[in-house]
């Protein structure tokens, strides 16, 4: 050893190598990973996702070469290696990554916690052009969530995001840490509070007990909602325990009467639908009751505003947004995130001047949809902006200047609802006036008002061609300290039981749920 450093000094080296003849014919140098993969290296290059089988069979059309699975695989991976550097060397560049974005950006936020042995534990970023488009235009809604790397020291992203003025998705910030923990997404929370000061938000998230417990230490837990689809997976399994003696109950009509209670968004709604599941299951209503946090998912519950949005499908869309860069090592990560966010906002500025009425496509669409349905209805004034809007034998108030509405639906999602749309028709106006201000053209110009810094790395240093000197000024980290599971890992995602269900159909009576062995219809011209 060299004063104590990771170097060894050679003292003596032999470099002559005496072979026999019949040794060198029994060494196949084509076959070399090194060789194979600069064949390769190019076409990998244009096409990452290409698969070892057809990397075997383009290797043995185009030059002879004959390779078993493993071995085309561990060639990718040598390519992979050319091209973007080794995964244990990605974490040594990410100090000076860091340096480089708030260099670019001084409103950039780079953050990353090491170990005494320099070995990496966490990363946050945060672009200063997301960070003022939030804050001068989105909703103070945040949906996070996470979702595991698939590199050799896997590892969890955290994210954070939200919608623009159009509903689409508007990336915050996210983090490289160990996996979900309490003191990661604590840190991962502390950070995001240092970004937003003192606005008041709503967070979004699963009912995961590590992100409740995260939450409630940062912002405090009476703005955490949780998402209805998670709820209804717990919900669904609870069925299966106390409703299994009772065959006839189908769980479709307990999870329509869960639908009820979570998109009621009337106190009395609520009630009525909280009372037909107790007349269906009294267990399943005390689980609702007592076990669910009922509060915290049901539309009339929940105390703050969460723009009708009940789920967590933005921070689902995120994670597939990210699905083929999450494979990669973490500085190709961080750069191809940054990359596709730079096309994001370019895009999402460019197609800005196609609005129409001050207002997105898809806004647009929810409009055009409202005022249909309020045809036929009925709009008598009462004055100063007073309606009763009246459907069928029902009766409700409308009041335009206060914009508000007995169904509670414009105060909740910031648009219109049919009922409205009925009054502002009756009073001749404009409805794009009466949209609320985060969905119009001037939000969304203030999201988008800063674009991506380029930042330049044509300077990064070369890893293969560091000196002794280079090691005694720069920080260099090592990978991740993590145990690596058995097995093969997944490559798809355990999709939720309400996605992608098949609805089998009897070809006798075409009723579901049964086919045409099973049927007990014997007369199905009588149905």
């Amino acid at each position: 050893m060299v004063n104590n450093t990771p170097f060894l000094r050679v003292k003596t080296f032999d470099n002559e190598h005496d072979h026999s003849a019949q040794d060198n014919m029994q060494v196949s140098h084509i076959n070399r990973s090194d060789l194979v993969a600069s064949m390769i290296v190019d076409n990998i290059r244009t096409n990452r996702g290409k698969a070892p089988n057809d990397i075997r069979n383009d290797l043995f059309h185009e030059y002879g070469v004959q390779l078993n699975y493993h071995q085309a695989w561990k060639v990718k991976e040598r390519a992979l290696d050319n091209i973007n550097g080794s995964v244990q060397q990605s974490y040594m560049l990410i100090p000076w990554l860091c340096n480089r974005l708030m260099e670019a950006d001084p409103q950039t936020v780079a953050k990353r916690t090491s170990s005494v042995n320099n070995h990496f534990e966490r990363l946050f970023i945060a672009y200063g052009c997301c960070i003022n488009g939030f804050l001068l235009g989105c909703r103070p809604i945040l949906y996070i969530d996470g979702c595991h790397l698939s590199g050799p020291y896997l590892g969890t992203l955290l994210a954070a995001s939200t919608y623009d003025a159009d509903n689409n998705l508007y990336p915050l910030a996210y983090a490289i840490v160990n996996g979900e923990t309490y003191e990661d997404w604590s840190w991962f929370l502390r950070n995001l509070k240092e970004l937003i000061g003192s606005l008041q938000i709503t967070i979004v998230s699963d009912r995961h007990n590590v992100i409740v417990g995260a939450v409630r230490e940062v912002f405090g837990g009476s703005r955490h909602a949780f998402c209805y689809r998670h709820v209804k997976e717990n919900f669904s399994a609870e069925f299966s325990k106390v409703c299994n003696e009772h065959r006839r109950r189908r769980k479709d009509d307990a999870l329509k009467l869960l639908d009820k209670i979570a998109c009621s968004r009337l106190d009395m709604d609520f009630v009525k639908a909280m009372g037909q599941l107790r007349s269906f299951s009294v267990d399943l209503a005390r689980w609702v009751e007592t076990q669910s946090d009922v509060d915290k998912w049901a539309m009339s519950r929940f105390q703050f505003r969460r723009w009708d949005n009940s789920t967590t499908n933005l921070a689902e869309s995120f994670n597939a947004w990210l699905v083929k860069e999450r494979r990669d090592n973490v500085c190709v990560l961080i750069n191809e995130h940054r990359q596709k966010l730079a096309k994001k906002l370019y895009v999402a500025n460019e197609a800005m001047g196609k609005w129409e009425n001050g207002v997105g496509p898809k806004i647009e669409a929810i409009l055009k949809e409202n005022v249909a349905q309020a045809e036929g209805m009925v709009v008598l004034d009462h004055g100063s902006g007073r309606m009763l809007v009246r459907i069928g034998q029902k009766d409700l108030r409308v009041n335009v200047a206060l914009r508000e509405c007995t169904c509670q639906a414009w105060q909740m999602t910031g648009i219109p609802c049919p009922h409205a749309c009925a009054a502002i028709k009756s009073l001749h106006g404009n409805v794009y006036t009466y949209v609320e201000e985060c969905y119009l053209l001037s939000s969304q110009q203030k999201i988008y008002m800063n674009t991506m810094i380029p930042v330049e790395t044509h300077d990064m240093p070369n890893l293969n061609q560091l000196s002794l000197d280079d090691y005694r000024t720069n920080i260099f980290l090592q990978p991740l300290i993590t145990s690596r599971p058995p097995g093969r890992p997944k490559k798809k995602r355990r999709e939720s039981q309400f996605q992608h269900q098949v609805q089998y159909q009897c070809s006798r009576c075409h009723q579901s749920r049964h086919n045409r062995a099973s049927c007990t219809n014997p007369n199905p011209t009588e149905l």
